[in-house]
This record gives C-alpha cells, sequence and structure tokens, in this order.
C-alpha cells in the first residue's frame, strides 16, 4: 500500500473549501486544483469525502467533484 501523507499537511481552499496536498517550492503563488483561487490555508478543521456528487450532503454542500473538502476553513 502506497505511503500517504498526514492530513496536516494538506491546504484547504478558502473559496470552495477543497483540500489538496502541499505542492513542492515553487516561485509561483499556491493555487487550489479545484477552483483556482490563491486564497488557501492551513487552518482548517473537520474532513467530508465525497464520492458520490449526487449525494445528499454533496448536494447540501453545492460540491460538484468527488474529492477532500474541509468542513471549517479559517
Amino acid at each position: 500500500m502506497p505511503r500517504r501523507e498526514p492530513l496536516s499537511s494538506f491546504l484547504a481552499c478558502r473559496r470552495c473549501k477543497a483540500l489538496f496536498s502541499v505542492p513542492q517550492k515553487s516561485e509561483e503563488p499556491i493555487r487550489c486544483p479545484y477552483c483556482g483561487s490563491t486564497d488557501v490555508s492551513d487552518d482548517w478543521e473537520g474532513l467530508v469525502i465525497i464520492a458520490d456528487v449526487n449525494s445528499l450532503i454533496a448536494q447540501r454542500l453545492n460540491i460538484k467533484r468527488p474529492g477532500y473538502y474541509a468542513i471549517k476553513v479559517r
């Protein structure tokens, strides 16, 4: 089984709340791979994993793509 990164190394997008791993050091600003926003934070709480975008939870949270999402982003 491949080794996974700890959740504390993930960043959360303040716009769409998507969680994504921190990219390698780069001169460019960090962008959310889901919406393209540069407003990201490492201060987030809770985790929702969306596998089916037609689920009630995905609809209530207005999530259109499967993935990991933060519940609260500061």
